[in-house]
């Protein structure tokens, strides 16, 4: 309760504050107004995300990532130990409690159709409890197993089970990963095929924008640069296919040099 007061009381002084210094810098109060309210969000924000930061060992991602690799017991060990006695039958991937079960399937990637029939089967066992999956997420054509097995299921994030693990003391002891910036991998991300689509709808409408305003060079200049990123992702740059060698090519090339060997083997012999 104290921790809330303190957030709206630092609100209401922020903005008060805020108001003050900007009604000098600005002819108009509701755009003093308008500027104090977004000022004075953006530093809430930011606070909130620092202090949250600081006072986790490690990111949720982190955990996430030590889920994948360590594979589903790992999770109902983690759970176990800190449901305690709780528990009232566990399997490798799933915890049955009194009012619901928790299957627990986190993977590199969301949950694929492959993945929900094994789920399904075992929910449908469990038909009077509640359904929880911990996973990263379902593909859209998975449900499509859901509704046709009739299982009503709840998707929990790992998000969920860092704060209840964190809460209750039972968080595993993980070295955080230090990334370091890479020119290489931060050209990767910029020229990835799959932001072709940004980059050209980003380009176009920069270049049509330009025909409705006074500032047409910078219009032209800033959609005609996404434009050519756009082109840049279809390149060997960001994977795409122009100018790129291909696999029919390999093979090609390969029959090409065994028949040049076969002649020179020829002609040798000859």
């Amino acid at each position: 309760m104290a921790k809330t007061f303190d957030y709206i009381s630092l609100t209401i002084v922020l903005l008060l504050l805020t108001f003050v210094w900007s009604a000098l810098l600005f002819k108009s109060w509701i755009v003093s107004l308008i500027f104090s309210i977004a000022f004075t969000v953006a530093v809430i924000v930011t606070v909130r995300y620092l202090l949250s930061k600081r006072n986790r060992p490690y990111t949720y991602d982190r955990l996430e990532l030590e889920f994948a690799i360590k594979g589903n017991e790992y999770v109902v060990n983690l759970l176990k130990s800190a449901l305690k006695n709780g528990v009232t039958e566990s399997g490798t991937n799933y915890l049955c409690l009194k009012n619901c079960l928790i299957i627990t399937a986190v993977k590199f990637s969301m949950l694929s159709i492959g993945d929900m029939g094994a789920i399904c089967s075992l929910a449908q066992k469990y038909k009077n409890k509640r359904v929880y999956v911990i996973a990263k997420g379902i593909d859209r054509r998975a449900y499509s197993i859901v509704q046709l097995q009739n299982v009503n299921i709840t998707l929990v994030k790992v998000k969920t089970i860092y704060k209840f693990l964190c809460k209750h003391r039972a968080l595993p002891d993980l070295k955080p990963i230090k990334s370091k910036f890479s020119i290489r991998a931060f050209i990767d991300a910029m020229f990835s095929r799959s932001n072709f689509k940004s980059y050209a709808f980003s380009g176009a409408i920069l270049i049509l924008v330009s025909f409705l305003t006074p500032l047409r060079i910078y219009y032209i200049v800033l959609g005609s640069i996404s434009l050519v990123f756009a082109i840049l992702t279809l390149t060997p740059l960001g994977n795409g296919t122009i100018f790129s060698v291909k696999l029919t090519d390999e093979l090609e090339n390969a029959i090409s040099q065994q028949n040049v060997q076969i002649s020179l083997d020829e002609i040798e012999n000859s």
